[in-house]
């Protein structure tokens, strides 16, 4: 009977634990529902104050989102691909302190443009398990979809999983933006160029080495002046990726107008870009 009071104590310390674990464990899950609302109702101030500043998602793609402002733009062109995408969560779960498991449905048609991906009008519809962990200060610091590539097979972009097409892609943002020297950064020591457009030269023409593709670009830009760059089709197969591209752009030396269709296609090593053969189309004067 003397040890009475002692057994009461850890009764009442494991009461107020259970307690403690419970009140947490309750306020976790009603702010991964008030995150989830904000991604469907597209507040994005909301969702950001529920998340840390280093913040990684998971998400459509083969490489995560790091940082909160990253995750923002990333859902931002998921909402511009599929402005009336809705998640809708069946159920939640503690799968271990801080850690939960939530199982959604997620729904949208492909009605915009997603990056530099062109609308399909395809629609998504698919259930999806997402993990979502927290810190001890109640932020949520990542979260991750088991079906990664769902999105992009179901709206026939299933190429754009290949971590070689994200590689072009870069670097095709990077030519939109002039950033010559980040697109050879981006390609080995002995790149091969081959390029056969009819407009740029009437011969075939190679380039070889970082220095000579550095000179094709220059001579590219005191010819074509690009007022449309759109890939419409990608097709990857291990290093070869092939991306067909829509084009419109003014011949500078004679100020005519041309329309076309470019098929490019990309050989990767070790990520690195070694080998690319661009060729035209029959353009066409606009």
């Amino acid at each position: 009977m003397k040890n009475t009071p002692f057994f009461s104590m850890l009764l009442a310390l494991f009461c107020l634990q259970t307690s403690f674990s419970q009140d947490v464990n309750s306020k976790n899950i009603a702010t991964i529902r008030k995150a989830y609302d904000a991604l469907n109702r597209r507040d994005w101030a909301t969702f950001a104050a529920q998340c840390t500043p280093g913040y990684t998602d998971t998400n459509v793609g083969p490489s995560p989102a790091v940082g909160i402002d990253a995750a923002l733009d990333l859902y931002k062109q998921f909402a511009s691909g599929f402005p009336d995408f809705n998640i809708q969560i069946n159920e939640i779960a503690a799968i271990s302190p801080n850690r939960y498991l939530i199982r959604v449905s997620i729904s949208g048609t492909n009605t915009g443009t997603f990056g530099m991906l062109p609308a399909t009008g395809k629609s998504i519809r698919f259930d999806d398990s997402d993990v979502v962990e927290f810190d001890n200060n109640g932020k949520c610091i990542s979260h991750s979809i088991t079906n990664t590539g769902e999105p992009l097979r179901q709206i026939g972009y299933g190429s754009m999983l290949n971590p070689n097409t994200g590689t072009v892609i870069a670097l095709y943002e990077k030519f939109g933006k002039g950033d010559v020297p980040g697109i050879l950064a981006m390609c080995s020591d002995d790149v091969v160029f081959n390029i056969e457009d009819r407009v740029f030269d009437d011969h075939a023409r190679f380039f070889k080495g970082k220095a000579q593709v550095g000179q094709f670009f220059q001579e590219l830009g005191g010819k074509f002046q690009y007022s449309k760059f759109q890939p419409v089709r990608f097709i990857a197969d291990g290093d070869d990726v092939v991306i067909l591209v829509d084009v419109e752009y003014k011949h500078i030396p004679t100020g005519k107008m041309y329309t076309s269709s470019y098929t490019h296609r990309f050989k990767l090593k070790n990520g690195q870009v070694v080998f690319f053969r661009g060729i035209d189309d029959f353009q066409m004067m606009k």
